[in-house]
């Protein structure tokens, strides 16, 4: 049995002409949302012997499903693989917001630094409101995370936490969505979009 993994690009690996190289003689495909094998309908063609297509993480933007279904392949993730990942993801991106990160780094690329053009905008997480919609596995750890910045952290779900664990983080269950909204000064959306959460 042929299988490929795909994963982070060596230096001078082009990841792609491996998957072109091997694609007719795989039966299994296992690729990554990050470090996507676009699995197009092209490359299905191709793939006499493939089996199944699996996918480390959440997500099938890089995979053409209906394509894979014709051919009769199984497409299957591995939910709960990147979470962590993800959650540190987004505590990432809220801490460059916040703190006014993009514009800084541009002005040090172009050779200026005008401390005073950046900070009238950047802000301190402690003491803001961070309020998440959906604390599933993502949400809970993205809150662990906001606790040591001494945030005030909200959360709305359809499933409120368990009152040990909501405490041991500190977080604050909303029911009311709505309600909460206006009370945060940073949101973060953790759900799928699917017909019910659109």
């Amino acid at each position: 049995m042929a299988y490929l993994f795909l994963k982070r690009p060596r230096d001078g690996v082009n990841e792609n002409v491996e998957l072109e190289k091997h694609i007719p003689e795989l039966h299994v495909l296992i690729s990554t949302p990050f470090h996507p094998a676009y699995v197009t309908a092209e490359r299905i063609k191709k793939a006499k012997n493939l089996q199944l297509l699996l996918t480390a993480g959440i997500g099938f933007d890089h995979i053409d499903l209906k394509a894979a279904a014709a051919a009769g392949f199984t497409v299957a993730e591995v939910t709960g693989s990147n979470v962590v990942s993800v959650a540190e993801d987004k505590l990432m991106r809220i801490l460059i917001l916040v703190r006014n990160f993009v514009p800084g780094y541009n002005q040090v690329i172009n050779g200026d630094w005008n401390v005073a053009a950046i900070a009238h905008r950047a802000y301190d997480l402690e003491g803001k409101t961070v309020g998440t919609v959906g604390a599933g596995r993502i949400g809970r750890l993205l809150l662990q995370r906001l606790k040591p910045f001494n945030c005030n952290l909200l959360y709305h779900d359809r499933l409120k936490m368990d009152s040990d664990l909501e405490s041991q983080i500190g977080a604050k269950f909303e029911k009311d969505l709505d309600a909460m909204l206006p009370k945060c000064d940073i949101i973060v959306i953790n759900m799928p979009l699917t017909e019910k959460t659109a």
